[in-house]
């Protein structure tokens, strides 16, 4: 394998250079309120709550057929047919 090239001083300060500055020092006092104000900040907001919509409730059609058949005398046949259908609303 071919041998890593060496980086240059220029550019080695470069990369230094980049690098974040050291945070002052904070007094007692203000430890605790950095703190607090850091610890707010980074908690994540509550997802707010979605409201369902209401749906359009459909009224319950109830439908009932009946045929009656019917012998009175022999030989004479009686055929009766209701249908009734019935809508009840929802409540």
């Amino acid at each position: 394998m071919a041998k890593r090239k060496k980086q240059s001083s220029k550019v080695q300060k470069r990369k230094g250079a980049k690098a974040r500055t050291k945070a002052k020092k904070l007094s007692k006092a203000m430890r605790g309120k950095a703190v607090a104000k850091g610890a707010a900040a980074r908690t994540k907001p509550k997802r707010a709550p979605v409201k369902k919509a209401a749906r359009p409730v459909a009224p319950a059609v109830e439908t009932v057929a009946v045929e009656v058949i019917e012998q009175p005398a022999p030989g004479v046949i009686t055929v009766t047919e209701v249908e009734e259908t019935d809508v009840r609303q929802a409540s």
